[in-house]
C-alpha cells in the first residue's frame, strides 16, 4: 500500500498504513460518534443492533448471527447508525443559503454532517436552490406526471434495505398504477450472475452457506474487499486463517482489510496482535482476474490429465 498524496490528504483523516480494526477502528468511531451528536438512543440501538430484536445495520446486508459477539457491528455499521441517529438537522434555511451548484462541490461528508431533512424539499431551477414545499403538493406533483406517462414505461426502482412493510405498500401501488415493473438495487449487483451462474452450475444463486467457511481449506477473493464490503465478515475469516485455511486473493489494489486484521473486540487489543489475511495477494490488473481465473482453470485441468483423469 502506498500513502497518498499528502496534497489531496483531508487533515481530518490522516494516512492510515495500519491493518483494518483494532485501535483505529475503534477511534474512527469515536471521532463520528463525538463530532455528529447522536441522538440519547443511540448506544442503546448500537447494543442490539444486529442480534435478535434489533434492527439490521444498513451499511451491509451480513446476516445476524447465530451466536453474536458483544458488540456486533463494525466501524462502518456504527458510523452508519450514528449518522442516522443524529440530533442535527437540515432545515429550509440551509437551502436558502446555498444553491445547488455550491453544493455539487461539497463532499460526501460535509453533506452528511449537515444533518436529516426536516421538510419536503423541490428544485426550483429559476433560482438553482431547494424550497420548502408541502406533502400535498409534492404527491399531486408526482400524480400529475404518472397520468402523463403509460404504465408500460414507469420502472419503481427501490432499496432493497427497504422493509417488508415499505416493499408491500410500493409493489402494491405499481400494480394498481398499471404495471410491475419493480427492479430494486439487488438486481445491481445480481442480474448477471443469476443468468450466468444458472448455466454454468445449475443454480442462479450462490452454493455455500456461512457454516462452510467454518470448513473451508481454501479461500479466493476476486472483487470483492471485506474490510469495507461485509467488515464483520472478517471474524469468521480471521478464525479460519488460525485453523490453517489459505487465502489467496486477486486485486489491483492492496486492501487492508484483506491484508491483516486486528480484533476490536479480541485479546489482541491487549497484545497487539495482528493476524496476516492473505497468504498470498496477487494484484493483477485492472480486468485481468479473468485471465488469472482461466489459468487457474487450465492448470486443473492438466493436473487431472497428468494424473490420468
Amino acid at each position: 500500500m502506498t500513502e497518498d498524496d499528502p496534497a489531496g490528504q483531508r487533515s481530518d483523516t490522516p494516512y492510515y498504513s495500519a491493518g483494518a480494526g483494532g485501535w483505529g477502528s475503534l477511534i474512527g468511531m469515536g471521532k463520528v460518534l463525538a463530532g455528529a451528536r447522536p441522538s440519547p438512543s443511540t448506544l442503546d440501538t448500537l447494543r442490539i443492533q444486529n442480534k435478535v430484536g434489533g434492527h439490521m445495520c444498513t451499511s451491509c446486508a451480513w446476516t445476524k448471527p447465530k451466536n453474536p459477539h458483544p458488540f456486533e457491528f463494525c466501524e462502518n455499521g456504527a458510523k452508519a447508525t450514528i449518522w442516522d441517529l443524529t440530533t442535527d438537522r437540515c432545515g429550509p434555511e440551509f437551502f436558502a443559503a446555498h444553491t445547488v451548484s455550491e453544493l455539487l462541490d461539497w463532499s460526501d461528508h460535509d453533506l452528511e454532517k449537515v444533518g436529516r431533512l426536516t421538510h419536503p424539499m423541490r428544485h426550483d431551477p429559476a433560482t438553482d436552490r431547494y424550497v420548502e414545499t408541502t406533502w400535498d403538493e409534492v404527491f399531486a406533483g408526482i400524480g400529475a406526471e404518472l397520468q402523463k406517462l403509460d404504465p408500460k414505461s414507469v420502472v419503481f426502482y427501490t432499496s432493497g434495505r427497504a422493509s417488508l412493510e415499505t416493499s408491500y405498500l410500493w409493489q402494491l401501488f405499481a400494480r394498481l398504477y398499471g404495471h410491475n415493473n419493480l427492479p430494486d438495487s439487488s438486481n445491481m449487483c445480481h442480474e448477471t450472475t443469476s443468468v450466468a451462474l444458472k448455466q454454468v452450475s445449475g443454480s442462479a444463486v450462490g452454493t455455500c452457506v456461512l457454516e462452510d467457511f467454518e470448513h473451508c481449506d481454501m479461500m479466493l477473493f476476486f472483487g470483492q474487499n471485506t474490510g469495507s464490503n461485509s467488515p464483520r465478515f472478517l471474524h469468521p475469516i480471521e478464525q479460519a486463517v488460525n485453523r490453517g485455511c489459505k487465502i489467496v486473493t486477486f486485486n489491483p489494489v492492496r486492501e487492508a482489510g484483506l491484508v491483516r486484521f486486528k480484533n476490536p473486540q479480541g485479546t489482541a487489543m491487549v497484545t497487539g496482535k495482528t493476524t496476516e489475511i492473505s497468504q498470498t495477494y496477487l494484484q493483477v490488473r485492472p480486468g485481468g482476474d479473468m485471465e488469472a481465473m482461466l489459468g487457474l482453470v487450465k492448470r486443473v485441468i492438466e493436473i487431472d490429465a497428468e494424473a490420468g483423469g
